[in-house]
């Protein structure tokens, strides 16, 4: 049974919710990917996508502090035992009691009535753990806490893991606004230039209730207010996209030519590569490589409705890809650490092992671009001083830093640890709290010689 636009039929809100929590959490997909995936082909009113989607960010956003409840709410259960629709159900009702203030009977009340769709058993017992989560003196437990374990009561206050907290404490000195801010959302609109002049695209938004202001790049618009959400808007994909303005920046920092070939070796899902595009107005060549066919197929998709026409697509590893190129633009994968306040699902997944691999990964993108391009711009979502100034510290005798100048950011980093970096003014650093963007690092390279 689905929901319907006309409100008849209309599945709860947190069962559909819960579902998608699933999604998330079995298949290591971002929230935006398991709407999508949840959602395709299904008629569900847009009113109802968009409390899903709310249900579903500020749980994520407040995890480690909703699970912590529960834990002391199940005695001696242990929340992994648990199966994951009920889990997920769980974590909606002690949200909705403690952070979005709905009485504690009618979330409990909510969550029953679904779990006895299940069995009157999975019924019984999210009443009865439920029951237990009201009661939790939340304020109480963060007290007790803080005595045994300050990094732990900061972890919990802040809604991150005692990792993030401590790469934030090590990279600004008010870390605890970049942890607030992490849990405030920031929407950016890119006109599509190909299609549209920026001033054409806001009043096709103003025409739709989307009312916007102007940010330091004149295609790109901060999002103040909405009606509808912007994916079912006119023009979405085609004359605008969503694209946060840190992002934005990289391709200036390119500052790609119309007679130039650039080479985008890590490109999907070809934001920054449909800008470039839009920068040199169709013109010159884009060596576009991505190492996934499925994400490849749906860039190929997706430039094609923005009208981009001057790029070639290689399913390739961009770490031996072998072209020639003007400049190349070095956007790697990396730990998503700027990301979370978009993708608070990154907060939950760290890996030391994995880490170290993506900075192995790193490094190979950079040497690799090397002998494509003698001008690099390398740049990640990431705040971490390793997947940036650190890399680019292990790359030295092949690069030199040159000074980058943005519209917006601050520089880099000049002490971490033992480590120092002498170029720290050349690059660039935006930051949630500072900027209002994605965490951001974005640097330009000469070959060395």
């Amino acid at each position: 049974m689905l929901a319907r636009p006309d409100g008849s039929d209309v599945i709860p809100t947190q069962k559909l919710a819960s579902e998608v929590l699933v999604l998330v959490e079995e298949n290591t997909i971002s929230v935006k990917e398991a709407l999508r995936r949840y959602f395709e082909g299904k008629n569900v009113d847009y009113k109802i996508r968009g409390s899903v989607h709310a249900y579903v960010f500020e749980v994520l956003k407040r995890r480690n502090l909703i699970d912590f409840i529960l834990e002391r709410s199940l005695g001696f259960r242990n929340l992994s035992t648990i199966k994951p629709f009920i889990r997920n159900l769980l974590r909606i009702g002690v949200y909705e009691m403690h952070f979005k203030g709905v009485h504690p009977a009618l979330a409990t009340d909510s969550a029953v009535r679904i779990a006895k769709e299940i069995s009157e058993r999975s019924a019984s017992f999210v009443n009865a753990i439920l029951r237990n989560a009201e009661k939790v003196d939340v304020e109480g437990e963060l007290r007790g806490i803080k005595r045994e374990s300050r990094a732990r009561y900061l972890a919990l206050k802040y809604f991150h893991p005692e990792w993030y907290v401590g790469i934030a404490k090590r990279v600004v000195e008010d870390w605890k606004e970049l942890l607030k801010a992490n849990l405030r959302q920031a929407t950016y609109i890119r006109a599509n230039t190909l299609r549209r002049s920026p001033e054409n695209v806001v009043r096709l938004l103003e025409k739709q209730d989307v009312h916007v202001e102007e940010t330091p790049l004149p295609e790109v618009f901060k999002v103040i207010s909405y009606e509808k959400p912007l994916a079912i808007l006119e023009g979405y994909e085609r004359d605008f996209v969503i694209q946060d303005l840190a992002s934005c920046l990289v391709s200036y920092a390119l500052n790609p030519q119309p007679d130039e070939i650039i080479a985008d070796l890590a490109s999907a899902p070809g934001s920054k590569t449909s800008h470039i595009s839009a920068i040199m107005e169709n013109k010159g060549r884009i060596i576009a490589v991505d190492n996934s066919a499925e994400r490849v197929e749906r860039m190929k998709a997706r430039l094609k409705r923005l009208g981009v026409k001057n790029v070639e697509i290689h399913v390739s590893d961009g770490t031996k890809f072998n072209t020639k190129a003007d400049k190349v633009l070095l956007d790697v994968p990396c730990s998503s650490t700027g990301s979370v306040r978009s993708y608070p699902s990154v907060k939950w997944r760290f890996d030391r092992k994995k880490f170290q691999s993506l900075l192995k990964l790193q490094q190979a993108f950079l040497r690799n671009s090397a002998e494509i391009g003698d001008e690099v711009v390398y740049s990640t979502c990431s705040i971490t001083f390793e997947e940036n100034e650190g890399n680019l510290l292990l790359t030295k005798e092949i690069f030199d830093v040159k000074e980058l100048k943005l519209p917006l950011g601050i520089h880099g980093i000049k002490r971490y640890g033992k480590k120092s970096f002498r170029d720290y003014k050349k690059v660039v650093r935006l930051y949630p709290h500072i900027h209002d963007t994605a965490g951001f690092f974005i640097s330009k390279l000469q070959v060395s010689g």
